[in-house]
Formats: C-alpha cells, structure tokens, sequence
C-alpha cells in the first residue's frame, strides 16, 4: 500500500501572510541583530549591496550608521582599477575584492607544502573584480542631447536594447584624484580643479561650491581630499597656481558641507614645480613636489597648515620610477631602480619622522617560465600579514604579487578591455555623506539615477584578471582585441 504524501493548504489571502511563514518555520531574519551583523560583516562589499536588496529587515541594518561604522573598522585596502585614456570617458571603476576571509593569500593545493617549499604551478589567488560607477560629468547635457543616443535592436527578437551613447570624454569625465575613508575626490580634467566628492559603494555624490575665480583661468590646480580627526570633518584642499608673476602657490580649503572655500594662503614651494600622487594618510594630504628636486610636501588638516617631511632616503638622477601611496597606515615610498625594488615607510616616533626600508625585491629572481620582472612605475596596493605584497605596474597594466619567503612573483593581468589603467588603494565604505557633512543644506545626488538607463560606448565588455605565465615586458595593453572606444 502506498504512503500518500500529505498536502500542506497554503494561505492565499494577504491577512494570512505572516500565519503562513509561521508554519514554515524560523527563517535567516530570524535571528537576533548581532549574528546577523556578524555574518554581514564577513562579506565582501559587493556582496553586502545584494545582500540589501533581500529584505527590508537586512536593509534596514545595513543602511544603519552603526553597522557601517563597524564594517569600515574592520575595512581593508584594495585596488581601485580605472579604465583610462585621452579618448574614454571611464565612469566604471573596478575593485578587486577577495573571495573569502582568506582574502588574496596563496591557495596551495598539496598537502605538506609550506611557504618555503611552494611551488607556484599550484597557486591560484582567489580574487573577484567587482564594479562600481562615479558619476558622469555634465550629465543633463548628455540627457538632452538626443541626437548623441544610439538605439541598437536585437535581430531575432526585434526589441530595444540599452541606449548606448558616445560622448566628448572633455565634456563628461572625471579625474579620480585620491581616496580617503570611501570617498574619492573627483576633478574636471582640464585644470584639475576638484568639483565632486562620492562614495562609489553607496552610489552616492555631492557637488563641491565654486571655488575661487583668477584673471588667469590657464592656472594649475592640485587637490586632494582628507580627513581632520581633531574636527571629525572631511575636508578638500586646493592648491593651485595664482597665474601671476609671483610664482607661489595659493591654498583653499573647503569644509564638506560648508559653503564656501577658505584662503589659507600661499605655500612654502613656488609654482615651477609639478605636484603628484596625492595621498592621504592619518590626519594629513601629501604630494610629490617634483621641481629641481624631489621632495614631498604635507599639509595637516588639523591645523590646517603646511608640515616639514623629512627628506627621501635616497637620490635619483631622474624620478620617473618612484611612486607614493600608502602601506598599512603609514605613507609609502616605492622606488624601482636597478635590479631592486624598495619600499620605503614614514614611521613616527612622537614629534619625530623618519624613514625606514620595509620590503627590497630583488628583480634579478626569475618568475614562472623564466620571465624577468617588467621595468617601470611600481605603486603598492596591498602589503598582508604574511609579508606578501601586491603592486601594480603601470607599463604593463598589471597586479604582480610577490611574497619573500619564496622570491617569486605572479601576474595578474587585466583582460577583456584594450586600455591603460589607472591604480589606487581604496577602502570600501557603507557610511553615507549625509553623514559625515557639517550642515543639511546639502544635495547629495545619486550616481545610478543620473543617466542610469544609458550605457557608454566602451562600457559593453567586462573586465576580468587573469594569472599570467607569458612574457609582460612587451605586453603593454590588457587585450588584443578592438574596444568600441
């Protein structure tokens, strides 16, 4: 005799809803905040935003202040890859995320194999690039000029797909400046001169005031933004040349959430000279004065001034491959020279700074197939406890690991766009700029409801890493094929 199975009645009625899910049992929203919070908080970013999408009990906790104050504390810094070149506009920034709490540590496969025995056939990084957007610069123009919109129609269906645009990329791109806390400093490209602020993880962004007009509009701005701990403020400083016969840089600082710019007034260094890699890191903004020689200029946020560094460790006939960045929490020089690659660090002992040599790379060591290590700009990204250190080489558009305990190195190469690409550290971040302003007389816009139904020429192929084995020297673009850029 057979069992009939027992048929469960199943409510149709909206007044039924929560009886229903009472007979189904405990559900995930079940569970107390905490562990909820616990689990959330071991995702990636990316994972966390779909994760919002589920119910509005996990929007509700992510959308809350404390639940991203507890994610940025625990928050660590990646590559924040860009797409760029004269003729891209390049809205679509990448960052590359682990894909488990074992973040972007090596997978050995074999069982009794330690770091000093490693062989690197069987190493595989475990890494995802997950894409977020800035927004699009001038974007009614591109709203309203419909002439620009290209409607493509599938053939076998004969429906509509996405509108695809192309546009001036000197009318609608940014420039990424710097990055501070998730927020990244955004300028028109032609002069530099900072205009936005957004954070890309909540799709978030506000425009900056106008800031101060010359007689001479052909002035050269440097900008970056920072964080002031004593205020608890964010503040975005402009440097730039006055375009007068007094060759001395002016400064303004201006207050997220204020209305206006403050004159600091000038600086200690004159104009002649060119300012880059701006970097913020514990309570100040630093950049490379490259003039006769190079130096690195700081300026506090606290105070609000400008702060002697001590001066680099080493000379150079020219600079062109010495980078700057951050390492852990402390400011980084990168210098590739010869058959070395050094770090250097700016280690304080209370009022006093001083540099010190963190990570040598002998790049006379032969990776997979007996290829060298490519020449060039080297900037760190990423330095792990276990002593590995991931940079980025922009000759070859590539992040290349290397872990000293083996001395070797691996690829890892970006493919499916033919571009050059820019590199920063990034640190996600959950917190709103509604949060962090000093005033509510702020717009604070929405990058996805901006010009979100249309889509860039160019943006239509993905990205991805791939592990590398061939010889990147002569490799200078992620792919061979043809973009629509």
């Amino acid at each position: 005799m057979k069992r009939k199975r027992k048929l469960t009645a199943y409510p149709t009625q909206v007044g039924k809803k929560d009886e229903h899910i009472r007979q189904m049992g405990p559900v995930i929203t079940d569970l107390p905040k905490h562990i909820c919070q616990t689990v959330l908080l071991k995702l990636p970013p990316r994972s966390i935003l779909i994760c919002k999408c589920v119910c509005k009990t996990w929007h509700d906790l992510i959308s809350d202040l404390e639940f991203a104050k507890m994610h940025f504390a625990q928050a660590e810094a990646y590559p924040l890859v860009r797409p760029w070149g004269p003729t891209r506009v390049s809205r679509t920034l990448y960052l590359v995320e682990h894909e488990d709490d074992f973040g972007l540590a090596i997978k050995d496969y074999s069982s009794d194999c330690d770091y000093g025995s490693l062989k690197f056939d069987q190493c595989h990084f475990r890494m995802n690039l997950a894409k977020y957007k800035i927004p699009l610069r001038n974007a009614e123009m591109v709203i309203h000029r419909q002439d620009n919109v290209i409607l493509t129609h599938s053939r076998k269906h004969g429906t509509k797909r996405m509108p695809c645009i192309k546009i001036r990329p000197n009318d609608h791109k940014y420039k990424v400046v710097n990055s501070c806390n998730g927020f990244l400093c955004l300028s028109e490209p032609l002069f530099n001169d900072p205009v936005v602020v957004c954070n890309p993880v909540t799709g978030e962004f506000m425009h900056l005031p106008q800031a101060s007009k010359h007689e001479n509009q052909k002035v050269t701005i440097n900008c970056g933004i920072g964080f002031s701990p004593k205020a608890n403020q964010y503040k975005v400083v402009r440097i730039f040349d006055q375009g007068t016969s007094c060759p001395l840089w002016m400064t303004e600082v201006h207050t997220l959430g204020s209305r206006s710019w403050k004159i600091i007034g000038t600086s200690p260094w004159s104009a002649y000279g060119q300012l880059a890699f701006p970097t913020y890191v514990e309570g100040a903004l630093y950049w490379f004065y490259e003039s006769f020689d190079y130096v690195i200029v700081s300026f506090a946020l606290d105070n609000e001034n400008f702060q002697p560094v001590p001066p680099l460790p080493f000379q150079r006939a020219q600079y062109r491959n010495v980078s700057m960045g951050v390492l852990g929490d402390c400011l980084c020089v990168c210098d590739a020279y010869g058959i070395c690659i050094n770090v250097w660090v700016l280690k304080n002992h209370g009022a006093k700074k001083s540099w010190k040599k963190k990570i040598t790379i002998k790049t006379d060591h032969f990776g997979f197939d007996g290829e060298r290590w490519p020449s060039g700009l080297y900037k760190p990204m990423k330095y792990f406890k276990d002593g590995g250190l991931l940079l980025f080489n922009y000759r070859t558009n590539a992040l290349i690991y290397h872990h000293p305990k083996t001395h070797r190195f691996i690829f890892l190469k970006l493919r499916g766009i033919k571009s050059n690409f820019l590199a920063i550290s990034h640190v996600p971040s959950f917190i709103s700029l509604k949060d962090i302003l000093v005033g509510d007389d702020v717009n604070i816009l929405n990058i996805n409801s901006r010009c979100a139904q249309l889509k860039l020429l160019g943006e239509t192929k993905a990205l991805f890493l791939e592990e590398e084995n061939a010889d990147l020297a002569s490799d200078f673009f992620t792919s061979d094929s043809s973009d629509e850029d």
